[in-house]
């Protein structure tokens, strides 16, 4: 095949691509919130991302070189090198506190490993400041504005909480404007 055919065929392949991702996500992540309300004043909280099997597979066959089903020494930094890339988009992370927007002072990747043959991620999040939630409200979402992942909340909810505060912090679901937006989840701890 000449270089004209190639280059006409692979133009072809890419409008048809981008015309598809304007149509649909590629990839779907079940994504949750986990906060440990032990003090009205929250720092920071954890974030959890389960990749759709599709995508999970192809990661898990290119990144666990030797087959044994977990992500380790290297194998593990390199899968943590390619999944920061996500940093540049904050991880699709939406945070509001008061209505205001809040980005996260630092966002890491703690762990990574496979489960059910689905690759789990989980990253740490610290929030610029702390937020008290007995007089604030801390607004949670994800969301890829791009529209080439869709966030999905996990089964049991978008914010798990735990600490000894859980009991008497409230999540409430509340619906999107955004189109990447899912819902959101606003939480305080008032009484």
């Amino acid at each position: 095949m000449s270089g004209m055919m190639r280059f006409v065929l692979c133009l072809g392949m890419a409008v048809f691509f981008a015309g598809s991702a304007m149509a649909h996500p590629h990839v779907w992540v079940d994504s949750q919130y986990r906060v440990t309300v032990n003090q009205a004043d929250v720092t920071h909280l954890e974030a959890t991302w389960g990749l759709d099997l599709f995508t999970s597979t192809s990661l898990i066959a290119e990144y666990d070189v030797n087959g044994d089903g977990e992500f380790t020494g290297q194998e593990k930094l390199d899968m943590v090198e390619i999944l920061q890339s996500f940093d540049q988009y904050g991880f699709f992370m939406k945070m509001k506190q008061d209505g205001a927007d809040l980005t996260p002072s630092e966002v890491r990747i703690l762990d990574v490993r496979i489960r059910d043959q689905m690759l789990w991620i989980r990253l740490g999040v610290e929030l610029p400041a702390a937020v008290n939630l007995e007089t604030s409200t801390l607004s949670m979402a994800f969301g890829d504005d791009e529209l080439y992942f869709a966030m999905e909340p996990l089964e049991e909810g978008l914010v798990r909480l735990s600490g000894a505060l859980s009991e008497t912090c409230t999540p409430m679901e509340r619906e999107a404007t955004e189109t990447s937006v899912v819902f959101w989840v606003d939480l305080t701890c008032r009484s």
